[in-house]
């Protein structure tokens, strides 16, 4: 259940890796956390490495999730960017997160890899 986190400065991006067991009361503390990180780095976009996770969340357990985040909104306008295992299952909770996540105005994106995250982030588009 190892977390690290990295202030990226010169990108603007605060990259926070999570590998072990996700369960739904693990991930409310890494949004609780996050939501410490954003408030001293109000202008970084967010990227969270979720690759070295499992997880099988319900419909349930992603809103819960997302409602927390949701607490974040008005203090946040930044970008976040999953990075997922592609699989099928994995991609599938991702979309279901990224509808939840946009219905409350976050720009939010899943990817597999690193450098296409991080394309998106630094893009000032």
């Amino acid at each position: 259940m190892a977390v690290a986190i990295i202030i990226d400065e010169d990108n603007k991006i605060i990259h926070r890796q999570v590998t072990g067991e996700l369960y739904t009361d693990r991930s409310l503390r890494l949004v609780r956390e996050l939501a410490l990180s954003v408030g001293t780095y109000k202008n970084y976009n967010v990227m969270m490495d979720m690759r070295g996770t499992e997880t099988k969340p319900e419909m349930l357990d992603l809103m819960a999730i997302a409602s927390e985040c949701a607490k974040l909104k008005s203090d946040f306008n930044n970008k976040i960017a999953f990075l997922i295992p592609d699989t099928e299952e994995r991609i599938h909770f991702a979309q279901l997160f990224k509808t939840c996540m946009e219905t409350q105005g976050f720009r939010f994106k899943h990817f597999f890899n690193a450098e296409t995250a991080m394309e998106w982030l630094t893009d000032k588009g």
